[in-house]
């Protein structure tokens, strides 16, 4: 942050390639100071941490990039199931101690040890237990920046839910008059001992937080059904949210909602528990035994959505805010965001791009700024990564360290905005690298993969060839936001631009965005593309409307399935190769492609001479 206003962001897992990758980030701080400080970091006047409290043993241990679903499991019983349900009672002390051991001892075993988590675990050698956190919050999180770039000044940690609350107010397209009726709402699985906030901003523009509590246990309940269901916790909720619009029996659908509700609702401005659980995953797995997976999923996001809904509607109410802003990892479900916009208490919703901790950063920057009432100036776009730059030579390196055959590719100048509207209106899937990356878990132009949205044949090629995704997850469409009304339900005029946000969509133009919409139920997450700030994808967007009629795209991310979104030129040719993909739109009017769409390049486009 300069003077108030984000000027760049990277996430450090599209450098080390390692998705989900957590840690201390130190390439992606490398890369901020070379860009915005010309690679001088005594240039950096303060820095801000978000999180007070952090374990070692979830850093030094690998539990996100290489946990698998067989790993979660194991740990469910090797670890928790003695730790809910063995013989012995625990006091607290002992529980603590319990929990502190089992890390401990994986963490001198050597299992699943983080390859790039930056610091020095060496205490954890001579000290375990409370000792080793304190430690680690108090001593280690502050050397290491002195260790790698010779910061000797103070180091500023943020409460975690503050960072979410902050990163919701900021980021985002609210005039200054929303941003102060706002209403701020956080919800995740836990961080810094809360899972929820709610807070409101004071006339000078301050936050103060209202309330925070435990006791929102829906995004925990919906990281462990989404293990029960055979998926990766804290990675494919959003495939548990893909999959509920399938199950169609509302009787059946029902009976697996009791179940949720029994163990946690919203009644009387509380939490409440007619039936609580005893743990989320072994209780909750035995209640919903017998269920249909179809039915628990559809089941457990209308829980979601109807528990959501009743929580922020108390709030507003509490409040008389008719501006909701929402963060934290509950806010990635974009289905409950689509009910709390349709909320007759709510005339503007805001929800920032990636509300999962990735954006915790954010949030603590904005946090320190303001906190002496200065303003900041608000994220109105996501594109705050590292340019994308052609450099001779770095795609020959990429595919021979892939083994792949260079004299299998060419280069083609002259394709600008006009031209390649041309390929993907030939039906042509066309991937995209070109001006700063967009940060966060959302593709927004930048590094996509885009396709005519109209033609429901790109969904299979796309789904079976290149992103091996399962066949139920949908795709998005990137739209003008002059335009968006078209498609969109969206009586209150809200716009979207980060994909945050579940709209309904108008029947009589369904059929041109076919492609980009989810296929049981026709709802989509849409990212409105403003000419403001992104105007090379607006153009080409603007162009293929010109083609078709269409002001829309369909839009996915740029990597190969279970990586990360792709960062660099590099990363992208080799997803290309590495793929079914022919194309990629590379800056200054490029377009790398395979020799063997050739044929049918010339034939869109025209012959023209190529660069080897």
């Amino acid at each position: 942050m300069v003077d108030g206003r984000i000027v760049g962001m990277i996430q450090e897992e599209r450098l080390t390639r390692r998705k989900n990758q957590v840690g201390f980030p130190k390439r992606a701080i490398e890369a901020l100071v070379k860009t915005h400080l010309d690679g001088d970091f005594s240039a950096v006047d303060r820095i801000a941490e978000a999180t007070k409290s952090n374990s070692p043993y979830w850093t030094v241990l690998d539990q996100f990039s290489e946990f698998t679903i067989q790993d979660w499991v194991r740990q469910m019983h090797e670890f928790w199931y003695p730790y809910y349900y063995g013989d012995k009672a625990r006091s607290k002390d002992d529980t603590e101690d319990w929990y502190d051991s089992y890390w401990h001892q994986r963490f001198l075993r050597g299992e699943k040890l983080n390859e790039d988590h930056n610091y020095d675990f060496s205490f954890l050698h001579r000290m375990s237990g409370k000792e080793a956190f304190t430690y680690f919050d108090r001593v280690e999180r502050r050397e290491v920046y002195k260790r790698y770039f010779g910061w000797t000044g103070e180091i500023e940690q943020i409460g975690h839910h503050r960072c979410h609350a902050h990163h919701a107010l900021w980021a985002g397209p609210l005039t200054p008059e929303q941003r102060a009726d706002a209403l701020v709402l956080t919800a995740d699985s836990r961080g810094d001992y809360s899972n929820w906030s709610a807070s409101v901003t004071e006339p000078d523009g301050r936050l103060r937080c209202l309330a925070r509590g435990t006791d929102h246990l829906v995004a925990r309940i919906y990281k462990f059904t989404t293990l029960i269901l055979g998926m990766k916790p804290n990675e494919h909720e959003h495939k548990v949210m893909g999959l509920a619009p399938y199950g169609r029996s509302r009787r059946h659908i029902e009976a697996a909602e009791r179940v949720f509700f029994e163990a946690l609702d919203f009644r009387d401005g509380k939490f409440v528990s007619d039936k609580p659980l005893t743990d989320c995953y072994f209780d909750l797995k035995g209640r919903l035994e017998g269920h249909r997976f179809d039915n628990v999923a559809a089941a457990l996001q209308n829980w979601t959505t109807t528990v959501t809904i009743a929580w922020a509607r108390h709030w507003l109410q509490e409040t008389g805010r008719r501006v909701l802003c929402f963060s934290g990892g509950l806010s990635m479900n974009i289905r409950a965001n689509g009910s709390l916009l349709d909320l007759p208490e709510v005339d503007c919703l805001s929800v920032p791009p990636s509300g999962g901790d990735e954006s915790l950063a954010a949030g603590a920057v904005f946090a320190l700024w303001t906190a002496e009432g200065r303003a900041a100036t608000p994220m109105l776009h996501a594109y705050v990564g590292e340019q994308a730059e052609n450099t001779d030579g770095d795609w020959q390196v990429m595919l021979a360290r892939e083994g792949v055959d260079a004299a299998g590719f060419a280069i083609r100048s002259g394709i600008d905005a006009a031209v390649a509207a041309r390929l993907l209106a030939a039906d042509c899937i066309v991937a995209r690298c070109v001006g700063p990356a967009e940060f966060g878990a959302r593709a927004l132009g930048n590094r996509s993969i885009l396709a005519n949205p109209s033609n429901p044949d790109n969904v299979r090629i796309l789904n079976d060839a290149i992103k091996n995704r399962d066949f139920w997850m949908p795709f998005a469409p990137s739209v003008l936001a002059e335009h968006a009304e078209r498609y969109l339900d969206n009586p209150k005029g809200v716009g979207a631009p980060f994909m945050t946000i579940g709209y309904a969509t108008k029947p009589a133009h369904r059929r041109e965005i076919m492609a980009a919409l989810h296929a049981a139920d026709y709802s989509v997450r849409p990212q409105f593309v403003y000419r403001e700030t992104n105007p090379e994808y607006w153009r080409l967007i603007e162009e293929f409307r010109r083609l078709t009629g269409m002001p829309a795209v369909l839009n996915t991310s740029l990597n190969l399935h279970g990586e990360p979104m792709n960062y660099s030129i590099a990363d992208a040719v080799r997803t290309l190769a590495l793929s079914e993909l022919d194309f990629l739109l590379l800056p200054g009017d490029r377009l790398f492609y395979k020799k063997r769409a050739a044929v049918r390049l010339n034939d869109i486009l025209g012959a023209k001479a190529d660069a080897a």
